[in-house]
């Protein structure tokens, strides 16, 4: 055998057996698909999904499928990160912390078309509810939804999802009894201020407030020419070129936020631009060190301060 035909034969032998390791690694896979399909009992297939769950058991009944067609879990961390609002954790619950009973996030699909495209234990099944990463979870989802909501300390906080003309105010019902929550009694609406307490956060200011804010009000009059002194140079810098300044109020109470606004600004990249246009209007002192470790114009006068009314 002459030096060439060694080398096509070497190579023949050689393509050989990678074609057969690529094959035995095929059927491999093959065979862990079905038996995780098997395990779990649902097809991966969604044409064949209605005449599959006749078979088997439904998560949700048909009753419920244009809202909960079937659901999935998606780690909480990795869901906020995807689909960031602008809604900041818990002070003690950041990226990298659990938060027991609260770490996963649960999502609904409203039909078939908006299934994943690999949708094993989905729908059916009698299994644990399937994890996915968000963004393999969500690549069908034509709309997305997201509700945020607490169990406020331990009560015994119930969420109904009603099929209706789509509504993006939440209805809140308690057994309250003007006081305090008494299950003993029906429920009654409330509106969302209520808390379990009998506080209403968002009750009509009493004549006390009121002569307090026309007495704050009063004070921002007689220190106007003082403030338009001090803000103008402030606002000529954001304006720059484009002659535009995005103005935010703020207060140490939701400074979370306000970090949570630049952190997002600066992982999409024009951290630097917002820097330069924004201008914050500082309630407290707090606050206002806050902005200027954040490095962005901070405006403050102790002498109009809420806190020294």
């Amino acid at each position: 055998m002459n030096l060439s035909v060694h080398k096509t034969y070497e190579a023949s032998r050689a393509t050989a057996g990678t074609s057969d390791e690529i094959e035995a690694e095929v059927m491999r896979r093959t065979k862990l698909r079905e038996e995780e399909k098997n395990s779990i009992g649902i097809s991966d297939n969604k044409d064949n999904d209605d005449k599959d769950n006749n078979a088997r058991q439904r998560r949700f009944p048909k009753t419920v499928s244009k809202f909960a067609y079937g659901s999935v879990l998606i780690e909480k961390n990795e869901f906020i990160q995807n689909f960031d609002y602008g809604i900041p954790k818990p002070p003690s619950k950041r990226e990298y912390e659990k938060d027991p009973g609260k770490d996963d996030v649960l999502l609904l699909y409203g039909s078939r078309k908006s299934l994943p495209d690999i949708s094993t234990g989905v729908v059916s099944g009698g299994g644990d509810i399937p994890r996915m990463s968000a963004l393999v979870a969500t690549k069908n989802c034509a709309v997305l939804n997201v509700i945020y909501t607490d169990t406020h300390g331990g009560e015994d906080v119930c969420t109904a999802i009603v099929g209706n003309y789509e509504s993006y105010h939440i209805q809140r019902w308690l057994r309250f009894d003007g006081t305090r929550v008494d299950r003993s009694i029906p429920f009654r609406a409330v509106g969302r201020g209520m808390q379990v307490n009998g506080q209403d956060k968002f009750e009509a200011p009493s004549d006390n407030y009121a002569l307090q804010n026309q007495a704050l009000l009063e004070t921002y009059f007689d220190r106007l020419e003082d403030t338009i002194e001090a803000l103008t140079p402030m606002a000529e810098s954001c304006a720059s070129d484009d002659n535009t300044v995005i103005v935010m109020v703020c207060n140490t109470g939701q400074s979370d936020l306000l970090i949570n606004f630049f952190c997002s600004a600066d992982a999409r990249g024009f951290g630097d631009v917002v820097r330069k246009k924004v201008l914050i209007f500082a309630t407290d002192e707090g606050v206002l060190e806050i902005a200027k470790g954040l490095g962005v114009n901070a405006f403050y006068d102790e002498k109009v301060s809420v806190f020294s009314v």
